[in-house]
């Protein structure tokens, strides 16, 4: 059902709705603070001095190869930990933000109206990115600062925000979907009119209006229909009864592998896969160090310039994910990386070569500068698709009954292959190692290749699609791109919901 601009405007920004997505975006931008602190001290002098080696020839202090990859690498492994503990924690026990990675792309999902749904969902890439450019900007302050203060400051503040986030995430209101799903329909009503309710309402204590009433039996009815038609094919399946609680049970994790849902899970996961595999990692954890290593321009204005360019391709992708779709920017995204990595690569190749022929001191600055340049087109391209929407569309796609399991296999993907770039990074950079400089452009933009095709050809729209019809017509491989969904006329009918007064 199309909601009017007017509607759709005064149920965004009522009080429940800014607090809620405001707390989230607090809670986002400090990760992107924490995980940019780390990156961008790294290239710091005193850092390098507090916890690296001294080359006895150059007289210089480095950080070994190891160490980086093990700093880099090992926090993938805790958000790994914090993904499954995350989802278990408010799954079971209604706090709906466990861990932010399993929880927030889903819950701006389920709050948001679906023409609304992929800008909203882009917020959470948005809050990343704006910390990171925040602390790249402190560090670069800080990075004048003689001693260990330099990289303490900025890695002391990560502390700060989640002492807010803590107090204040108790005021948060309960996904109501979330709430329909478990039947706990009287909390449902109530969250939804905490969420959709104007400042002049709640002050009067007015009852649930119309339009709430309307569209919480509109969730219900489409919760209900899924639930008829999940039913239906499992109990075709299996020859066996079924109950919508057991998907909840870990024993139906392996439904996500099942021939109706299997094409899905792929997607899902396909998403998650190349969002990180295309060097993200690279870019964003050590892009300081990268540029740091060409000695031509000042490292820390090239990471406030690259956030700053990030910023501003997520907000082209919010302005658009909801008016041209989301395949349309993976498309995109996926050929400006690729662009980009190639042409990295091939000046890459040029600058090794000079460096070869006539010593690393008179190589071509030229060809170093184009290096940097494509490495801030890649993260362009990136964040105007890729970061954001991969978790937008990886949200919208699956059942609200196995949306947890989907996820969970998705940002496992996501974070073994964050650990795969993150530790190869050094070895393939270092020059007693792989040495490759910019030729590593030539690796990922394979992979961003492959990702385009995969864009191409496997991801499905999602935009103006609501949540709980989504997976009757993706299962039906009906996808429909350019208005809401319209059920099938012989969908089985369904009674009609009872809304507690």
């Amino acid at each position: 059902m199309q909601q009017s601009p007017s509607r759709t405007q005064s149920r965004l920004f009522t009080p429940a709705m800014v607090f809620s997505i405001s707390l989230l975006f607090l809670s986002a931008f400090n990760y992107g603070f924490s995980d940019q602190s780390f990156a961008s001290t790294q290239a710091t002098k005193a850092f390098t001095k507090q916890f690296g080696r001294l080359n006895p020839k150059t007289h210089k202090y480095a950080l070994p190869t190891l160490y980086l990859s093990l700093l880099n690498s090992l926090k993938a492994g805790t958000q790994l930990v914090g993904v499954f503990i995350g989802s278990f924690i408010s799954n079971r026990y209604d706090i709906y933000l466990g861990m932010q990675l399993s929880v927030i792309p889903t819950f701006l999902a389920e709050i948001s109206p679906a023409n609304f749904r992929g800008s909203a969902g882009s917020l959470y890439w948005l809050a990343i990115k704006v910390g990171g450019l925040v602390v790249t900007g402190i560090v670069r302050g800080t990075s004048n600062i003689k001693g260990n203060p330099s990289w303490q400051i900025p890695i002391g503040i990560i502390f700060i925000i989640p002492a807010f986030v803590l107090v204040l995430v108790w005021f948060t209101p309960e996904s109501p979907r979330w709430l329909l799903l478990c039947g706990h329909n009287e909390a449902a009503l109530a969250s939804l009119t905490r969420l959709r309710q104007s400042r002049a309402e709640r002050k009067a204590q007015a009852a649930p209006s119309e339009s709430i009433i309307e569209e919480l039996n509109e969730l219900s009815d489409s919760i209900d229909r899924l639930r008829a038609a999940v039913g239906q094919q499992h109990q075709l399946e299996s020859g066996s009864h079924w109950s919508v609680t057991n998907l909840f049970h870990v024993r139906q994790f392996f439904i996500i592998f099942s021939r109706n849902h299997i094409r899905c899970t792929a997607i899902v996961a396909g998403l998650l896969f190349f969002q990180q595999s295309t060097g993200q990692s690279f870019a964003s954890q050590y892009g300081t160090l990268f540029v740091n290593a060409l000695n031509t321009i000042n490292p820390f204005s090239v990471s406030l310039g690259i956030n700053a360019v990030d910023i501003g391709a997520i907000l082209i992708c919010m302005a658009l994910a909801d008016r041209l779709g989301r395949r349309s920017l993976l498309i995109a995204s996926s050929f400006l990386q690729t662009a980009a990595l190639m042409i990295m690569g091939g000046l890459g190749v040029l600058a090794h070569a000079s460096d070869t022929a006539t010593g690393a001191a008179s190589a071509s600055t030229n060809y170093k500068a184009g290096i940097v340049a494509m490495l801030i087109l890649y993260s362009f391209g990136w964040s105007v698709g890729y970061a954001p929407l991969a978790y937008v569309v990886a949200t919208e796609l699956p059942s609200p009954f196995l949306r947890e399991y989907m996820l969970r296999v998705a940002y496992s993907v996501k974070l073994v292959m964050e650990f795969v770039i993150s530790f190869t990074y050094p070895y393939l950079e270092d020059t007693n190692e792989a040495n490759l400089g910019g030729r590593l452009g030539f690796i990922y933009g394979a992979v961003a290749f492959l990702s385009l095709i995969f864009s191409v050809f496997m991801v499905p729209e999602t935009r103006n699609i609501a949540l709980e019809d989504m997976a009757i017509v993706f299962d039906k491989y009906e996808p429909q791109s350019d208005k809401a969904v319209q059920l099938e006329s012989d969908s089985p009918p369904q009674k009609a919901t009872t809304i507690p007064s």
